[in-house]
């Protein structure tokens, strides 16, 4: 009897550990990988995700999870990420040109340097040629 205890133990314990990493991560890597190699992650949870660097230009993010995401100098020119949740996340140096906004969560967002040129901002309106940081 001891031993079952000492088994179902353990294995609470690894369900346990399982479990709070899934929660404290947010996102898993299949889904990072996919989106490298599909440019589609549609709906997904990214949240956390170490993204920066990548080119993801045209990329399906619409309502994707990207909440505390590390975005640095990433490009996402002309991607879609209406209803996006882009809260906490750093999207220091990020090249927004013609991205869709619209409907996305930035708040608490890092927006220092962005390029935000004829993006569609969250409100729907068009960013101004120029438009450094927020949308003019």
């Amino acid at each position: 009897m001891l031993r079952v205890k000492k088994g179902l133990t353990i294995v609470f314990a690894v369900i346990c550990f399982l479990s709070a990493t899934t929660l404290l991560f947010g996102f898993d890597e299949k889904q990072v990988q996919a989106l490298k190699k599909t440019n589609n992650c549609k709906k997904c949870d990214l949240s956390g995700a170490k993204l920066d660097k990548l080119d993801l230009s045209y990329a399906d993010l619409s309502s994707a999870n990207l909440s505390g995401a590390d975005l640095t100098n990433t490009i996402l020119m002309g991607s879609n990420l209406a209803k996006a949740n882009l809260s906490g996340a750093n999207l220091t140096g990020v090249n927004l040109f013609e991205a869709n906004l619209s409907g996305a969560n930035v708040s608490n967002a890092n927006l220092t340097k962005v390029y935000l040129d004829q993006a569609t901002w969250v409100d729907g309106r068009r960013c101004k040629v120029g438009s450094l940081g927020s949308c003019k």
